[in-house]
C-alpha cells in the first residue's frame, strides 16, 4: 500500500470516527462569520444565553485565536453562567477572507471590534454586555473602550494580564528575566550567559522581538500548566482547522503601542486580573492600567491569581472563573 493511500485511509478513518461520534464542540452554541474590510472574522457565542449576559473576549497575540480561549477550564466554567463570545482577529486564527495588508493597523483591528459589538447588540438587543481582554487583547479593548463612547454599551471591563504600553512593558520583562537568570546559571552557564549577553546587545527590545518571550517561557512565566487540546478531535469535529496555525500576523503592528490616553477615559467598572508569576507581562503593570483607568477607586479592582503565569484562565481556573462571575454579577 503507498503513504498516499495510508495517508487518506487514516483521514478516512478520522474523519469516519468524527462523524459518530456527537461532540459538544461541534454542536454547542452559536456560530456566524462577519465580515469587514476585507476580512471574514468567525464568531462563536456558547454557554448560558438565558442569563441575559454575553462576555464579548479579545483575544491575545496580535495572531492569537479567540477559539482557543473556550478550551480553558476557566472559560468553560464562565459558560455555565453566561454566554461568551469568542471570534478571531484578521490575520488571526481561523479568520477568512483576503484582507490587504495596509489593513494591519491599529485603528482597523478597533473597527473590527466595534463591528463585533454591533453583530452582538444586533442579535441580542436585550443582553447585558461585559468585555474582557487578555493580554494583546487587554490591550485592543481598552483601545476600543476608551475611544469614542464605546464604553457606553458594556456594563463592566475585564483585563487579563492585558498589554497596554510597549516600552515599560519590554523594561519590566527585562527586570523578571534578569533577576531570575542567577539561581539558573550554574545549571548551564553558555545559555543564561546568552541571555544576559543579548540584553546588552539589545537594551531596548520592542513588542514584536521573540527572544523576551523565549527566555520568559525558559523561566516558566507563560503558562504553569499547558492546556491539553485535543487536536484531532477539534479539527475533525468543531469548527476548529488546521488553518488555526498558517494565518500569520506582522507583529510590528504592535511596537511602541501605548494605550495609556484610551485608559484614561475608561470609567466604566473595571475588574483587572493578573497572574502573580507572569513573566510575559509582570506583576507590577497590573498597578499601571489600575492607576491609569479613570473608573472610580469604588468600582476597579486588580486581582493577583496565585501559582498563576500568562494565563489564568488555564493556570488557576477557579479563582479565574469566581473573580468574573463575582464581577459580572455586581454590576450587571
Amino acid at each position: 500500500m503507498s503513504k498516499t493511500i495510508s495517508i487518506f485511509l487514516l483521514l478516512g478513518l478520522l474523519l469516519c470516527f468524527s462523524a459518530c461520534e456527537k461532540s459538544e464542540f461541534l454542536n454547542d452554541g452559536e456560530y456566524f462569520f462577519l465580515k469587514n474590510n476585507g476580512a471574514v472574522l468567525p464568531v462563536w457565542i456558547r454557554g448560558n444565553l438565558s442569563s441575559g449576559i454575553i462576555l464579548v473576549t479579545v483575544h491575545g497575540g496580535p495572531g492569537g485565536s479567540g477559539h482557543t480561549l473556550l478550551l480553558s477550564e476557566g472559560f468553560r466554567q464562565l459558560e455555565k453562567n453566561y454566554a461568551v463570545l469568542y471570534w478571531d482577529q484578521r490575520y488571526s486564527g481561523l479568520s477568512q477572507g483576503n484582507p490587504d495588508k495596509s489593513t494591519l493597523t491599529i485603528g482597523q483591528f478597533i473597527d473590527d471590534v466595534s463591528k463585533i459589538v454591533q453583530l452582538a447588540r444586533s442579535k441580542y438587543p436585550s443582553a447585558k454586555l461585559f468585555m474582557l481582554g487578555h493580554s494583546w487583547g487587554g490591550g485592543l479593548s481598552a483601545a476600543y473602550l476608551g475611544s469614542d463612547d464605546n464604553q457606553s454599551a458594556f456594563s463592566g471591563w475585564i483585563d487579563v494580564d492585558g498589554s497596554v504600553r510597549d516600552d515599560i512593558e519590554e523594561a519590566e520583562i527585562r527586570k523578571w528575566i534578569l533577576e531570575r537568570v542567577p539561581e539558573h546559571y550554574s545549571d548551564d552557564p553558555p545559555f543564561w550567559q546568552f541571555i544576559i549577553d543579548w540584553y546588552n546587545e539589545n537594551p531596548l527590545p520592542v513588542y514584536s522581538d521573540e527572544e523576551p518571550y523565549l527566555y520568559v517561557s525558559a523561566l516558566g512565566g507563560d503558562e504553569k500548566n499547558s492546556a491539553n487540546y485535543p487536536l484531532a478531535r477539534l479539527v475533525f469535529s468543531s469548527p476548529f482547522s488546521l488553518a488555526v496555525y498558517s494565518n500569520h500576523v506582522d507583529q510590528t503592528m504592535a511596537d511602541g503601542i501605548d494605550f495609556t490616553p484610551q485608559l484614561n477615559n475608561i470609567h466604566i467598572p473595571s475588574l483587572i486580573i493578573w497572574g502573580k508569576e507572569d513573566g510575559i507581562l509582570p506583576l507590577p503593570l497590573s498597578r499601571y492600567a489600575y492607576d491609569q483607568i479613570a473608573t472610580d477607586s469604588a468600582d476597579k479592582k486588580i486581582i493577583t491569581v496565585q501559582g498563576s503565569a500568562h494565563s489564568p484562565q488555564v493556570d488557576n481556573p477557579s479563582e479565574f472563573a469566581s473573580s468574573i462571575s463575582a464581577f459580572i454579577e455586581r454590576y450587571r
